[in-house]
């Protein structure tokens, strides 16, 4: 008979338990990110609170950089200022943006044409020409994206600029 009471007594008071949790409300931190979306494409950035980004805002050439403190509506809070994310003209190159492949295309082409030369030499044991050619190729693709390529990500068109709030 005891282990009956027992086990009725445990029964009920989880069922109450369970009721009364289902009856508060829970309050959860809003999490607040900017988003960097290349439409059609996987090349989504995710900024949050404590990041450092550098930008251009509309009508002036000048570079701002600044750490995030907060996000309102669709407004990034800086030490001292706010912008709003419609006026930011155009990102620039980050730790999380610098891995796309058209930002590494010269440090790839110089790798490849380096290594292509060494290659050639350890495995001929001298240096031929045509592999000099091809390699010299190969790097002055690479200088030649480095010249080309911009350091900067325009916001427009499919690249879009929005403050999420979860």
């Amino acid at each position: 008979m005891t282990f009956s009471v027992l086990l009725a007594t445990l029964l009920l008071s989880t069922c109450a338990l369970s009721q009364r949790a289902d009856k508060k409300v829970k309050r959860t931190e809003q999490r607040s990110f900017l988003m960097l979306q290349k439409r059609n494409k996987n090349k989504n950035v995710f900024y949050e609170k404590g990041d450092v980004i550098s930008f251009q805002v509309k009508g002036r050439r000048l570079k701002i950089t600044g750490e995030i403190i907060d996000f309102k509506d669709s407004v990034i809070v800086f030490q001292g200022y706010e912008v709003k994310v419609s006026e930011i003209k155009c990102l620039y190159i980050d730790e999380k943006t610098k891995w796309w492949l058209r930002y590494k295309i010269a440090q790839l082409s110089f790798i490849t044409g380096t290594g292509y030369l060494a290659l050639d030499i350890i495995n001929t044991g001298k240096l031929n020409r045509n592999t000099m050619a091809m390699s010299g190729s190969i790097i002055g693709v690479g200088l030649l994206a480095k010249l080309l390529i911009s350091n900067k990500i325009k916001i427009r068109g499919r690249t879009k600029l929005r403050v999420l709030i979860l």
